[in-house]
């Protein structure tokens, strides 16, 4: 709640960055349980359908209008080796909150290659703290880069605000 009060009238992309890191977060979509070894799409997958560009409509086998199952397993990839920080010692520097850690040992350190949806877009692995949080500040703007991702936040804006039903005028 305390990252979300903190972001609530600032960017959206510079939220979702923190998001990804927050202590609440990494228990509640179960991102702590992320391993190279073990990837867990929960977090991923939440991320894509509900936070940011949304799924669209099926339109093959793991495969929806705006990202395909393989985006997500590599989503996953790019999330891998957070650990809630239960001392809450990690604090982030910019919102005064305390966040979760990286732990390398647990971090896919291979390049993500993301599909067609994304324009075959690679994002590098990370083989330091920083560079964990610069990949995953990476495929944000990967993920902000697509037109779909702002009208997704239009229709809500406007389904919320305005009306339920958004007619083509």
């Amino acid at each position: 709640l305390s990252l979300l009060r903190w972001g609530t009238l600032g960017n959206f992309t510079k939220l979702v960055n923190k998001m990804v890191a927050d202590n609440t977060m990494l228990r509640y979509l179960n991102n702590n349980q992320n391993t190279k070894s073990n990837p867990n799409e929960n977090f991923a997958r939440e991320f894509l359908e509900l936070f940011t560009i949304g799924k669209g409509p099926q339109i093959g086998p793991g495969d929806y209008t705006h990202y395909t199952e393989d985006d997500i397993i590599q989503a996953a990839r790019v999330f891998t080796g957070f650990v809630t920080n239960t001392n809450r010692t990690s604090i982030d520097p910019e919102t005064n909150i305390p966040r979760g850690t990286t732990n390398l040992s647990r971090h896919d350190t291979g390049s993500k290659t993301f599909s067609t949806k994304f324009q075959g877009k690679t994002i590098a692995g990370a083989t330091t703290a920083a560079g964990v949080f610069t990949e995953v500040s990476n495929f944000v703007d990967l993920v902000f880069a697509q037109p779909e991702t702002a009208k997704n936040f239009c229709r809500r804006l406007y389904t919320y605000f305005v009306h339920k039903t958004i007619t083509p005028e």
